[in-house]
């Protein structure tokens, strides 16, 4: 004989509809939670982060300022950990003076020898700095300390970013200079104007081919690689910037990005 289920009273009824409806609402917030989370990921609504990157130096930050192997790790980077990068073209001096009046929010390619209090990331991109010099002068450049012996020109702040041994020598040297714009020291090597060049090597050809048909730019040079590589940072006026930052590099060093960038610019990931 089947079993007689008795009918449910109102009342039960009443709470079982509550209990369903709320549920219901629940799975509702949850799923708009994760569409939210979904289009940050995607890049809408990041919090701007006003950073100063010097002026163009190929492949890393290319005339545009919207592009460069050192531009695109440092604006995937941000945001993967949740910000959006908005660069500003500016020699360095000027965008570390901005940074320390709180009119930047950061720089990007720069280490500790800036000195300050603020908040510097891990090293992100990694720069091969060299003694450059024109091969028909068969200078001998075997160590920092030889480029007292010539005249150098050398990038903006190299003084506060190549060590000890080389600020030494460049605070001593009257024969020394910094321009902001990396393409006068190419002018001035093939020109004959300096001895050396100091930079790195991937900058110094770019602009070797960009010169003015009047100056032979083809002339052959010599790299003394008398420096070690130069490791890079980010710097942020606030530290969960750099930590979203860290967070990021993480992320694209693991998941490609890191590598598909590198290639882009150079033609095989390191």
């Amino acid at each position: 004989m089947p079993l007689h289920r008795p009918s449910q009273s109102p009342a039960r009824a009443g709470k079982r509809s509550l209990f369903a409806l709320t549920r219901a609402i629940a799975r509702a917030v949850a799923c708009a939670g994760a569409l939210g989370c979904a289009a940050r990921a995607h890049g809408a609504g990041l919090q701007d982060v006003h950073v100063g990157m010097g002026l163009p130096k190929p492949p890393y930050i290319m005339e545009s300022g919207e592009a460069g192997l050192d531009y695109d790790i440092a604006k995937q980077a941000l945001a993967a950990g949740g910000y959006k990068l908005v660069g500003q073209l500016l020699p360095q001096t000027r965008a570390l003076a901005m940074l320390r009046g709180g009119q930047l929010d950061g720089m990007l390619s720069t280490n500790e020898g800036i000195g300050g209090q603020d908040y510097f990331t891990d090293t992100y991109i990694v720069y091969q700095n060299v003694a450059t010099t024109l091969s028909s002068r068969h200078l001998d450049i075997r160590r920092i300390e030889d480029l007292a012996n010539y005249s150098v020109a050398a990038f903006q702040s190299a003084s506060m970013l190549l060590g000890e041994r080389f600020r030494l020598v460049a605070s001593k040297h009257q024969g020394y200079r910094e321009y902001a714009s990396q393409i006068t020291q190419d002018k001035l090597l093939f020109m004959g104007r300096i001895d050396v060049v100091v930079g790195d090597h991937l900058i110094f050809r770019y602009f070797s081919g960009k010169l003015e048909a009047q100056i032979d730019g083809t002339q052959a040079v010599t790299q003394h690689r008398i420096f070690p590589e130069s490791p890079r940072k980010a710097v942020f006026r606030e530290a969960r910037v750099r930590d979203g930052f860290n967070a990021g590099l993480k992320i694209i060093r693991a998941n490609g990005t890191y590598d598909a960038i590198v290639k882009q610019y150079l033609g095989s990931a390191p």
